[in-house]
C-alpha cells in the first residue's frame, strides 16, 4: 500500500513575519500589502478569527481587522525559509512535490512505518526553522492533503483506509480539491453540500456536471486517488504582479517596480531549476483594460534588456494599476539539481 505525506508550513507568510519580528506573535498579522487596492496574500490564524482570508481585497479585510498588522510581501526571504524547510524534508525522500513555497507531497511508501517519519520531520522543521508545520498521512494523496486541512494549526492526522469514507462522509463538499466556488454554488442548486450529499449523483452525473475532471471528483469522494508523485515537471509559467497605492503615469516610475518583479520571478525559476525562454509584462489600467507583450528569447538571456524593450512598447498616459511580469516557455529542467537530491534516501533506517 502507498504511503503518502502531505506537508503545509502554517500561515507560512505570515510565519515567517512573527518569525523574524517577535512582537508580532499572537497579533493578527495579514501580509499582501498596505495599501487597500492590495489582496490578502496570507493571515495569521488571529486575523482568520476576524474572518481575513487569502486573496481578499486588503480594503475588506481592514474593515473587517482594523486592529490589524498590515504588511507588504517579502518573497525574497520566503524563498529562503521555504529552501530551509525543502532541504529538512529531501533527506527523507528523494520523491517529492512541491506545491508553491509552502506545501509539499511526499512518497515515503518505502517506510515500514511513516508515522515516526512524519513526526520526526515535523520536530525537525520547527527546531531548525522556527515554523510550525500540520502533516497528514494517508493511502493516497488526495486524502494526505485532506488530513492535513483537518486540525490546523500544528497537527499531524493520520487518515487509514478503513477511516476514510467515515472521514469524507461529513466534509463540506468544497474540500474535495477541483471543488471552487462556482462548482459549490452549482451543486448548492441541487442540494448538494457536504460529501455524503455528493454520493447521490452518478458517475455519468459527475462527469456531465464537470467533464473529464468529473471522474477524478467521482473517485476522490469515495477515497480513490491514483496519483503518483511528479519528479522534474517544469511549470508552464511563474509569474508576479503587484497593485500600486496610485496610479502611475509615466515610463520611469513604472520601471522599478517592474525590475523588482523580475528579481522575483529569477528567483523563482531558479528555484525551479528550469529555463525559461519568454518574458511577459502585463499592464492593467485605471480603466481595468489589461495589455500584455511577450519577447521571446534563447534560455540565459538578459531579461532585464527585454524587459526594457517591453516597457518602451507601453502607453502609461491612460494611467496604470497594476504591473505584472512573468516567464513562460521553459526549456527542461536542470537535471543535477534532482541528482543532488536523491542521495538522501538513509534516514530513519526503514
Amino acid at each position: 500500500m502507498k504511503k503518502f505525506l502531505h506537508l503545509d508550513i502554517d500561515a507560512f507568510f505570515a510565519s515567517v513575519e512573527q518569525l523574524d519580528r517577535p512582537e508580532l506573535r499572537g497579533k493578527p498579522v495579514i501580509v499582501g500589502g498596505t495599501a487597500n487596492r492590495g489582496v490578502v496574500s496570507t493571515c495569521s490564524y488571529e486575523a482568520r478569527k476576524y474572518g481575513v482570508r487569502s486573496a481578499m481585497p486588503v480594503a475588506m479585510a481592514r474593515k473587517k481587522c482594523p486592529q490589524g498588522v498590515y504588511l507588504p510581501v517579502r518573497y525574497g526571504r520566503y524563498i529562503e525559509k521555504s529552501a530551509e524547510v525543502r532541504e529538512i524534508f529531501t533527506s527523507y525522500t528523494a520523491r517529492y512535490q512541491t506545491v508553491g513555497l509552502d506545501e509539499a507531497y511526499l512518497d515515503v511508501t518505502d517506510y515500514e512505518n511513516a508515522v515516526p517519519v512524519a513526526r520526526e520531520l515535523k520536530r525537525r522543521i520547527k527546531r531548525e526553522t522556527g515554523l510550525t508545520c500540520s502533516i497528514g498521512l494517508s493511502y493516497n494523496m488526495s486524502l494526505a492533503k485532506i488530513a492535513s486541512d483537518l486540525k490546523k494549526p500544528d497537527a499531524f492526522v493520520i487518515i487509514r483506509p478503513e477511516q476514510a469514507l467515515d472521514v469524507l462522509r461529513p466534509l463540506p463538499i468544497g474540500t474535495l480539491h477541483g471543488v471552487g466556488k462556482k462548482s459549490q454554488e452549482l451543486l448548492a442548486k441541487k442540494g448538494i453540500a457536504t460529501v455524503e450529499d455528493f454520493w447521490q449523483l452518478s458517475l455519468d452525473e459527475v462527469v456531465q456536471l464537470f467533464g473529464k475532471f468529473g471522474r477524478s471528483l467521482y473517485d476522490r469522494s469515495r477515497g480513490e486517488d491514483s496519483r503518483e508523485i511528479v519528479m522534474d515537471r517544469a511549470p508552464k509559467s511563474t509569474s508576479r504582479e503587484t497593485t500600486l497605492s496610485f496610479d502611475l503615469y509615466d515610463r520611469e516610475s513604472i520601471a522599478p517596480i517592474a525590475y523588482s518583479l523580475l528579481r522575483e520571478v529569477e528567483e523563482d525559476v531558479r528555484q525551479d531549476g528550469v529555463e525559461p525562454q519568454t518574458i511577459t509584462l502585463k499592464i492593467k489600467y485605471a480603466d481595468f483594460t489589461q495589455r500584455t507583450k511577450q519577447h521571446k528569447a534563447v534560455a540565459g538571456a538578459n531579461w532585464q534588456e527585454l524587459l526594457d524593450d517591453l516597457l518602451d512598447a507601453f502607453d502609461y498616459s491612460p494611467g496604470v494599476r497594476l504591473v505584472g511580469v512573468g516567464f513562460s516557455n521553459f526549456a527542461e529542467p536542470k537535471q543535477e539539481r534532482y541528482e543532488q537530491l536523491s542521495m538522501f534516501p538513509w534516514k530513519l533506517g526503514r
